[in-house]
């Protein structure tokens, strides 16, 4: 092949980042693609619309890129005097939420127990909130390919594709620039120290004071386009705000699950006034977290307890079932819970049942049996009548009270 040598460097670069490059020709197998995930979850069909994508569709000077329904990204193009296409991913642009794998799975008809390795799935995927970096090394080998930037196209076959944000030029600063420059930097980062001193000890008030000031921050200008800046910056504060709610004790697993629906949420902002305005959001929430969700006060017998039920709300739970996971007398961890917590096991299990029903019917569009059976009760109507119970309405009726009414 002509360009052996620039595709193997490309390849290096790519699998620094996590990404694997494939050169395939049009008899290959394509199930390597996407680490056989449509094999797995029993979608091998699907395969031969790849393959029509990957080589009917591709046209001489042009590099594609494409999101699949899994939400899988993947860029790839033709290579000029040759019959191979160049395929890389796939890759993620944002993380998937909890509520979104589930959707996935109900709208593709897959058992509700293959929700976990699509969740796994997406979990060993690099994620590329910014694609420019990747965009700008494939646009790069496109020059090498076709001559120069202007030889070939990028299309985007679910939108049209973007420009390359460029950086602005650096230049010189004078000492007096460089005074200043050095103060708002510091400002910022005093104000950083501020936030996740008061968000790891959940002083909700003193989160409220702080992001009163937000709007007179004066944001470091990274990028040319002033959205995209202040999308950088939301992403700084999140990780911030992770180490700020895993300071104030709050366990891991319920710092990924918010921090994972803000990486989505700031993508999907449209103006940099609406960044500002997720800032404050994301304040107020990560001092509630800590608020609600800090274990460190308990002993590490109820710490394990409570992470278990958490992370197995769909599952059988129940004061034996705790008792043999940690390897403790039933009689004595019944006791000692109730002591810290001042619930019992059986009353905590219920509360977080409901909590977590109430968030898939007011997050996902998941049939009401299937929202029970995720919640750990697979009689519907037994789950039916414990929500009526806790809220005083039915599953349904609560969902109903959710859609907007005529003419609002």
């Amino acid at each position: 092949m002509e360009y052996q040598a620039e595709m193997n460097y490309l390849a290096g670069i790519l699998k620094r980042l996590q990404l694997k490059m494939v050169l395939m020709e049009p008899n290959d197998p394509v199930e390597d693609v996407d680490f056989g995930l449509r094999q797995l979850l029993g979608l091998s069909d699907e395969y031969h619309s790849l393959t029509q994508v990957f080589f009917r569709l591709t046209k001489p000077k042009t590099v594609y890129r494409l999101m699949d329904f899994f939400g899988c990204g993947y860029i790839f193009f033709a290579l000029p005097q040759e019959t191979a296409t160049a395929v890389i991913g796939p890759y993620m642009t944002a993380d998937r939420t909890e509520e979104e794998v589930l959707e996935t799975v109900e709208e593709l008809s897959l058992p509700l127990n293959t929700a976990r390795q699509l969740r796994d799935y997406y979990a060993s995927l690099p994620v590329f909130v910014d694609t420019t970096p990747l965009m700008a090394m494939v646009s790069a080998m496109g020059e090498t390919l076709w001559g120069s930037v202007d030889a070939f196209e990028t299309i985007d076959l679910n939108r049209s594709a973007a420009p390359l944000t460029q950086s602005p030029d650096e230049s010189y600063l004078t000492a007096q620039q460089l005074d200043a420059h050095m103060n708002h930097i510091k400002i910022r980062y005093d104000y950083e120290n501020d936030m996740m001193d008061a968000v790891s000890k959940g002083l909700l008030q003193r989160v409220e004071r702080i992001t009163s000031h937000i709007s007179q921050l004066n944001f470091e200008k990274r990028m040319a386009d002033p959205l995209r800046n202040t999308k950088n910056y939301c992403i700084i504060c999140n990780t911030l705000l992770r180490k700020a709610a895993e300071r104030g004790g709050v366990h891991p697993v319920h710092i990924d699950r918010i921090s994972s629906q803000y990486a989505i949420q700031i993508e999907n902002k449209a103006t940099p006034e609406d960044c500002i305005i997720l800032i404050g959001e994301m304040f107020r929430a990560y001092c509630r977290l800590v608020r609600t969700h800090a274990i460190s006060q308990y002993s590490v017998p109820v710490q394990k307890a409570l992470l278990y039920m958490e992370e197995n709300l769909s599952g059988e739970l129940g004061l034996q079932v705790l008792a043999e996971e940690l390897n403790l007398a039933p009689g004595y961890l019944s006791g000692l819970f109730h002591r810290e917590t001042g619930r019992t096991i059986t009353e905590h299990i219920n509360q977080l049942r409901m909590k977590h029903a109430l968030h898939l019917l007011k997050t996902t569009q998941l049939q009401v049996q299937n929202v029970a059976h995720l919640c750990g009760i697979p009689d519907a109507n037994y789950f039916g009548k414990l929500f009526r119970k806790q809220y005083g309405v039915t599953p349904r009726q609560y969902r109903q009270s959710l859609m907007p009414r005529a003419g609002e």
